[in-house]
Formats: C-alpha cells, sequence, structure tokens
C-alpha cells in the first residue's frame, strides 16, 4: 500500500466510513487477482448478497446482474450468501450454510465453499439490479430477452423449491387460461417503508374482472401476502382463485415484514412459497401487478405474457400523490 492510500485509508477510518474502506480493498484485491490470472487460470467471481430485512427477489435480481457481468467478462460466477447477513440464516447458521442454495443451484454448478479459498476470485458486492424496475422491462424487447435467456441458462430452483411447485401441480390445470394477479399490502401500505404504491381494492378488482373477460381466462392465480386482499378476491371471484398456501398478514403493517420477529423465524418457509408463487405466476397468460421486485422476477422467468398491466403510482413516503400535494405549494 503506497503512503498516500495509507493516508486516505487512515482518514476515512477515523471518520468512521469503513465500508469506504472495504470496497476499496476489495477493488484493489480484485484487479491485482485480474492481472495475474486474466487469460492464465479461471476467475471466479463471488457475487456477495446481503441485506439484513429480506425480499428475496432483491437478491434475484442483484444475482441476475452479477451473473451477466461475471459472463461477460469471462469470469465464473459463484453466489455467497454466506459471508453477510441476511434473514434466511443466522450468524452460527452461516458457518456452514449458504441461504441462496436453500432457494436456487448455483450458477454455474460451483459452490461458495469449494473456491472461498483460491486465491482466483474477485468479490462483486450487491451488483446493481438490472434494468431498475418492471417499466423498463416492459417497454424495451432486446433487455428482456437477454435477461429471460441468462435467467433460463443459469437460474434452477433448488430441490426444496422444486418440492413446493410440485405440490401445486394438479390443480395448475395447463389448458386453461390463467390471469396471474401480484396484489401486495402490509408493509406496502406504509410510508415509513418506502414501498411502490398500491392500487385501492375496487381498482384492482375492476382491473381483474375487465382482463379475465376480455383475454378470455378462465382461472385467476393469485400472489400475496395479505388476507384481506385474499378474502375480498375470493368473495368476488368465487372458486376461480387458486393460491400457494402461505403465513398471510391482515393490511397494513408499519414496519417492512423482514423486520418482523414472526416473519424471520418463518422466512425460510415462506419465501420458499413465494418462489413457487411467482413460478406459477410466470406461467400465467396475462399479468396484472405493480411494480415490486417479484414482478419483475415473474416478468423475467416467463416466455412472455398476451398482456401485462403494471401499475406505477409512485412510492409511498416519497412520490405519492399525498406526499407530494401540489396544493401546498
Amino acid at each position: 500500500m503506497s503512503f498516500k492510500s495509507f493516508l486516505n485509508n487512515t482518514r476515512t477510518l477515523i471518520s468512521g466510513d469503513y465500508r469506504e474502506i472495504e470496497r476499496n480493498c476489495i477493488a484493489a484485491k480484485n484487479a491485482r487477482v485480474i492481472k495475474r490470472y486474466q487469460g492464465k487460470e479461471d476467475i471466479y467471481c463471488v457475487l456477495r448478497l446481503y441485506t439484513d430485512e429480506g425480499g428475496l427477489f432483491n437478491f434475484f435480481l442483484k444475482a441476475l446482474s452479477g451473473i451477466s457481468y461475471s459472463i461477460q467478462h469471462g469470469y465464473i460466477p459463484v453466489i455467497d450468501m454466506q459471508t453477510k447477513e441476511n434473514i434466511f440464516c443466522s450468524a452460527s447458521e452461516r458457518k456452514t450454510k449458504n441461504a441462496w442454495e436453500f432457494f436456487f443451484e448455483q450458477p454455474a454448478g460451483v459452490s461458495f465453499e469449494e473456491i472461498k479459498n483460491k486465491k482466483n476470485i474477485i468479490i462483486l458486492e450487491n451488483p446493481r439490479m438490472p434494468g431498475g424496475s418492471l417499466l423498463s422491462l416492459t417497454r424495451t424487447e432486446k433487455p428482456t430477452a437477454y435477461w429471460r435467456k441468462l435467467c433460463k441458462k443459469y437460474i434452477h430452483f433448488s430441490a426444496a423449491v422444486k418440492a413446493e411447485i410440485e405440490k401445486y401441480d394438479n390443480e395448475y390445470n395447463k389448458t386453461d387460461r390463467w390471469l396471474g394477479v401480484l396484489a401486495r399490502g402490509t408493509d406496502y401500505l406504509s410510508k415509513g417503508v418506502g414501498h411502490a404504491v398500491q392500487p385501492d381494492m375496487d381498482t384492482l378488482i375492476e382491473k381483474v374482472r375487465a382482463v379475465k373477460e376480455e383475454y378470455g381466462c378462465k382461472r385467476i392465480f393469485l400472489a400475496t401476502e395479505d388476507l384481506e386482499i385474499l378474502d375480498a378476491l375470493n368473495s368476488t371471484f368465487p372458486k376461480d382463485i387458486m393460491t400457494i398456501e402461505q403465513k398471510r398478514y391482515r393490511g397494513k403493517q408499519d414496519v417492512k415484514l423482514g423486520q418482523k420477529a414472526d416473519y424471520r423465524q418463518d422466512a425460510l418457509a415462506m419465501n420458499i412459497s413465494y418462489l413457487a408463487a411467482i413460478y406459477y405466476l410466470s406461467k400465467c397468460s396475462c399479468l396484472i401487478t405493480s411494480d415490486t421486485g417479484g414482478a419483475t422476477g415473474a416478468y423475467i422467468l416467463s416466455d412472455g405474457y398476451e398482456y401485462t398491466h403494471c401499475w406505477f403510482l409512485g412510492t409511498m413516503g416519497s412520490t405519492d400523490e399525498e406526499t407530494l400535494d401540489i396544493s401546498r405549494i
């Protein structure tokens, strides 16, 4: 390390920004590895994903982005949800378990355990998600085709997720025309959480009714974590609704679900169920949703929909109509 780098790191350390030092160290190490091994040996790109609040499709989309980076640069992608925190594993469990492998296989068939002590590895922490939102994917054909092809080649469900999907295979009649509905409530209704604004119940029901009739969809596959939404659609469309069994909450939650103690206890089982629900959404003829990570995941996992409707209504507590009340100016 040069004297200038030492001074910069010392200044950063005194200021308390330890993450900047870590990022700088990772970048410097990556540069050395690439210089030494590029064109001589395989380089493994460790995609280190972490968060303390959850969001399975936040991980999924970051993983896709990191896989893309690895393939485009000739590296072998390896996903690491073991080194840093996530709600699916405790600190003690992470000594031996990689949370990614609860839900998916490794993209290149190489585990983090196999390569974590090798010298020819680089690290990419929390890669930026592809496209930013469902909006960009629904309006651009070539990027969408790219992410779908990448997903088909490198994203494969774990045995536990496959087993959950197979439990509902008989109910999901593939010869029927299905309308997929992803409807979020609970923490999405709280300004303090900052999720995408959701349509009200009447708007949701009317849109479902209109699309179901126009596109001749016999059944509705509903993915929701909110019991009020489930009750309302079951009441409106009796015998037409299919869901995956999962833990659900009733109505508005003031904190992110990932911060709730009971959610964290059941996070693994709940997200295996959620992933199975997103799989079935991806097989529907049409999709109604709002702008969420799960919706983007379903869109990428799918072969394409005949019709997609996505509400883009702003962000709670940031760009929603109540927060940006133009009459107050």
